[in-house]
C-alpha cells in the first residue's frame, strides 16, 4: 500500500483528496510536526495555503510569508517522494493588489520547487467549485445571488468542479477545465442553470 502525505488535508480540495486517495488504496500518513520528515512515502500533496478571497484581501503578506514558509516546511517532509504542488492559474497574473500579492507568491513557490531538486509535479488550479467552496468566490455569491454583474464580463476564467481536480490530483494527469467567461459565470449560475454538480458534457481545455 502506497503512503502519502497531504498538507492542507482538512481545506476545500484536501478532504475530498483524502477521501479518494483512500478509496484507490492509499494510506494517508498524518502531518503534524513542521520540517517532520517521513520514510517511504510515495506522494507529498502539497495543497496547504490560504484560500478565502476575503482573507487574501486583508492580509496579502502574511499569505504571502504563509505560501513560501509552509512550501518549504512541505518539502522536507520526503525528499524522495513525488512532490504534486498546487499552484494558481493566477501564478503568471502580476499586478500590484492582494490577489496579485497572492498571485506572486504561487509563481515564486513554482520556482523555489524546480529549483529544489526534488521530483515534482506542479498543478495550476484553476477556479474550484462545488459543495463546501467558500462562499466569498465569485461563483458562490452568484449562486446565493449576492454577485454583481461583473464589469469586465468578457474576462476569460478557467473553472473546474472539485471532483474533477480531485480526479486528475490522484491519476497525475491534466485537469480537464472549463473555458468560461465572467458573464457566461454570472449567467449561468445567478441564473440557476448551473449548479454545483460536476458537468459531464461541457468539457474544455486541458492545461
Amino acid at each position: 500500500m502506497e503512503k502519502v502525505v497531504i498538507t492542507g488535508a482538512t481545506g476545500f480540495i484536501g478532504t475530498r483528496l483524502v477521501k479518494s486517495l483512500f478509496a484507490n488504496g492509499f494510506e494517508i500518513v498524518p502531518w503534524h510536526k513542521k520540517f517532520e520528515t517521513y520514510d517511504n512515502v510515495s506522494r507529498v500533496y502539497h495543497l496547504a495555503a490560504p484560500s478565502s478571497n476575503e482573507f487574501i484581501q486583508n492580509n496579502p503578506k502574511y499569505v504571502m510569508d504563509t505560501i513560501m514558509d509552509v512550501t518549504r516546511e512541505a518539502l522536507q517532509i520526503s525528499p524522495t517522494a513525488l512532490f504534486i504542488n498546487a499552484s494558481s492559474m493566477g501564478a503568471l497574473e502580476i499586478a500590484d493588489t492582494a490577489q496579485g500579492a497572492y498571485n506572486i507568491a504561487k509563481r515564486c513557490m513554482e520556482t523555489y520547487i524546480k529549483h529544489s531538486s526534488v521530483n515534482f509535479l506542479n498543478y495550476r488550479i484553476p477556479s474550484v467549485y462545488g459543495e463546501g467552496m467558500h462562499q466569498d468566490g465569485f461563483i458562490a455569491r452568484c449562486i446565493n445571488k449576492t454577485a454583481y454583474e461583473p464589469t469586465e464580463p468578457d474576462r476569460v476564467y478557467y473553472i473546474a468542479h472539485v471532483d474533477e481536480v480531485v480526479d486528475a490530483l490522484v491519476q497525475l494527469r491534466p485537469i480537464d477545465m472549463e473555458e468560461i467567461t465572467l458573464g457566461q459565470i454570472y449567467e449561468l449560475f445567478n441564473s440557476g442553470r448551473r449548479g454545483l454538480y460536476r458537468p459531464t458534457s461541457n468539457k474544455g481545455i486541458i492545461r
